[in-house]
């Protein structure tokens, strides 16, 4: 069982075969991963405990719902492992607090139709056979708090949300690794031959690989080791309102596709977030929020789903909960797993746009197959190389849901 830790005088690892910058989801898994590969690995995390920057600010969803087929695969391989966690960590009943109650894509524009259809036909042929069309007419049935104007929808059954601190902490005690806590990294020293070793506040740790897995802090790891990213950082805010029984509880995770506007049930309210255009800033630790927010993104689902005004029109302060968090943005919108290759040694795992909890077990058994078997890079869709590849497209606002 993995050991979660604040190393005491002597206690930190003088070497490892691997050494993870970044104790997130991200970092967990791929340590889980690494171990089970037979490695030995450290996870170095600065903060008091795991998973505390961007994986407590996420909504926590997982979907399969995607355009590119190697992302629905990814994302295909996580719900498989999410589905069936307690095996997979060898931890007998341990929760993660899985409600895989759907994701359900809106539209009320006249082009909707033939556009979902279309889309839904695409990812039957990618292998994703679950995913339904529904017509305006199907969707209310089904979901009678859709409003009147909605005139097509996709809607698979298997996505979902969970909870992400169990899944984190999971990661780290179904591993064999050390988390060494309150232990940041301060550089990466290379020789002739790549990685050598990463310095921390608390000693440095020799080793031949390392894994930057820092969130929105990548950028900054990489570039100690010479390496610069094309990453954008992008605040992203979410709303909790509490004490809301309007809210159903069975409800799927409910986005308006054609704005990006959000909500899902949580406990006795909702989740409610949107993707609202921002221009790129630097990585934070404490991400400040806009008390303006809460009443934009009401209004913003309300637009396809009528029964949010009325709960607009009834809330008070008490009930609402603001937070903030980063996402770490690639320009395609896709994650970075697998060799650095200007450095050898130096891998990445990072770069989730918004998708980090729900690509944590794809990406982490991929970058950890990618050890084991180099060559494999060269069919990596997720490669580093593909931005020098001409398959990059410019930074911009995505609704990453």
């Amino acid at each position: 069982m993995g050991r979660i830790a604040v190393p005491q005088i002597g206690e930190l690892p003088r070497s490892a075969d691997m050494v993870i910058v970044g104790g997130g989801v991200v970092g967990c898994a791929t340590a889980f991963y690494a171990t089970e590969a037979g490695l030995d690995t450290v996870v170095v995390e600065r903060r008091d405990a795991l998973g505390t920057l961007t994986t407590a600010a996420s909504e926590e969803c997982f979907r399969a719902q995607f355009d590119e087929p190697e992302n629905v695969k990814m994302m295909l391989e996580s719900i498989a492992v999410f589905e069936h966690f307690p095996e997979v960590v060898g931890i007998p009943d341990y929760p993660i607090g899985i409600h895989q109650q759907g994701y359900l894509f809106l539209s009320n524009g006249p082009e909707g139709p033939a556009q979902l259809a279309g889309q839904v036909r695409q990812q039957h042929q990618m292998g994703l056979q679950d995913v339904e069309f529904l017509d305006g007419e199907e969707v209310r049935r089904r979901f009678p708090f859709v409003g009147s104007s909605v005139s097509a929808a996709t809607w698979r059954s298997r996505d979902g949300w969970l909870s992400s601190h169990e899944l984190t902490y999971g990661f780290a005690k179904g591993s064999s690794a050390l988390f060494a806590l309150q232990t940041a990294a301060t550089g990466i020293e290379v020789d002739a031959h790549g990685v050598r070793g990463v310095n921390t506040t608390r000693g440095q740790i020799s080793t031949r690989c390392v894994v930057v897995a820092a969130g929105p802090f990548s950028g900054v790891v990489a570039s100690w080791a010479g390496v610069r990213l094309p990453l954008s950082i992008l605040r992203r805010q979410k709303v909790v309102l509490a004490g809301i029984p309007s809210v159903p509880r069975g409800a799927p995770m409910t986005i308006d596709l054609d704005t990006g506007a959000h909500w899902r049930p949580e406990g006795g309210g909702a989740i409610l977030a949107w993707a609202l255009p921002v221009e790129p800033g630097q990585p934070q630790e404490v991400v400040p929020t806009d008390w303006t927010f809460p009443a934009t993104v009401l209004d913003g689902v309300a637009r396809l789903v009528p029964f949010w005004r009325h709960v607009a029109e009834t809330l008070t302060r008490d009930n609402v909960f603001l937070s903030a968090g980063q996402y770490t943005c690639t320009p395609d919108h896709k994650p970075i797993i697998g060799p650095c290759p200007d450095v050898p040694g130096l891998y990445l795992n990072l770069g989730y746009s918004g998708h980090g909890v729900m690509g944590s077990a794809g990406g982490a058994k991929l970058l950890a197959n990618l050890l084991l078997h180099p060559h494999g890079n060269e069919d990596n869709p997720f490669r580093h190389e593909r931005f020098g590849e001409g398959e990059g497209t410019p930074a911009g606002e995505s609704m990453v849901i």
